[in-house]
C-alpha cells in the first residue's frame, strides 16, 4: 500500500495545536535522511469526542484511521496541513497498479508518424520517419490522495506498413536528419505506416517524493497513407 509522506515540522505544529492528545495507536514511520513522517492515528479514546469533531468533523461509528497530509512551500516559507478522507483498513488500497490504470484512462499522447518526402516515396530510397513527442503532466485524486503523474516516451516502434517494423529510443527528426529511415523494397499503391510509443510513468503522492513504475504503457498512433512508387530509368540528352 502506498502511503503519502508528511512533513515533520508541519505535522508537529498541527498535532500540537489542533489534534486530540488522547488519540490511541499513533504510528509514526520516519523516512531515512528526509524530514518527513508517515502518521496514522486510530479512533479517539473516550472523552475526546469534542476535539475530534472540531478538527476532523463527526465520524461514523466504528474504527477509523485518519491520515494528515502536510505540504510546505519552500519559496514562500509557508506550510499547511489537512485531514485526508479516513482510510478504511478493509477497503481498496492505493497501489501502483491503480495509479497506472489512472494514467491509462487519462489517455497518453498517441503520436502521428511524420514521413518525408511526403505522401509518396520511391523504392530503395531512404524514407525518413519521425514523430513529435508531447508532454504529459497530469494530477488526479485516487482514494482521497492527490496523485501527480508524468509520462515520458522511452521507446518508438515504427510499423512501416509492409509487414516490417523497427524500434528506436529516439523520435527521429525531419530532413536533413536521417536518424530514422527505411527503404521499401516493393512498390505499393497504398500502405498504412504508424508509430507506437512506449511510456514510462512517474508519480508522487500528496506532494511527496517521485517514484517510477516499472511497468510501461503503450500508446498506438494513428495510421497514415503512403504510396511507394518504382522509379524507372530514363535516357536523356546531356
Amino acid at each position: 500500500m502506498i502511503r503519502p509522506a508528511i512533513v515533520l515540522l508541519s505535522s508537529l505544529l498541527f498535532l500540537g495545536t489542533n489534534c486530540p492528545s488522547s488519540f490511541a495507536g499513533v504510528d509514526v514511520t520516519p523516512k531515512p535522511k528526509d524530514a518527513r513522517i508517515q502518521l496514522d492515528a486510530g479512533r479517539e479514546s473516550p472523552g475526546s469526542k469534542h476535539s475530534f469533531d472540531r478538527v476532523f468533523g463527526k465520524r461514523a461509528d466504528g474504527p477509523k484511521f485518519i491520515q494528515v497530509a502536510c505540504r510546505t512551500d519552500e519559496e514562500n516559507l509557508t506550510f499547511g496541513c489537512r485531514a485526508i478522507q479516513p482510510v478504511d483498513p478493509d477497503g481498496p488500497e492505493l497501489t501502483e497498479g491503480a495509479i497506472l490504470r489512472a494514467a491509462r484512462e487519462l489517455g497518453l499522447p498517441s503520436l502521428e508518424v511524420q514521413i518525408q518526402p511526403g505522401a509518396s516515396t520511391l523504392v530503395n530510397v531512404p524514407t525518413i520517419f519521425y514523430a513529435e513527442p508531447e508532454a504529459f503532466n497530469r494530477s488526479v485524486t485516487l482514494l482521497g490522495f492527490d496523485i501527480d503523474l508524468i509520462a515520458t516516451p522511452i521507446r518508438y516502434r515504427w510499423l512501416h506498413g509492409d509487414g516490417t517494423a523497427s524500434t528506436t529510443a529516439k523520435p527521429g527528426k525531419p530532413y536533413p536528419s536521417t536518424d530514422v529511415t527505411y527503404r521499401y523494397r516493393q512498390p505499393a499503391e497504398a500502405i498504412s505506416p504508424r508509430v507506437d510509443v512506449t511510456y514510462r510513468v512517474r508519480y508522487r503522492v500528496d506532494g511527496g517524493s517521485w517514484n517510477t513504475i516499472d511497468q510501461t504503457l503503450l500508446a498506438s498512433g494513428p495510421t497514415t497513407s503512403l504510396e511507394v512508387k518504382e522509379a524507372a530509368p530514363v535516357l536523356t540528352h546531356p
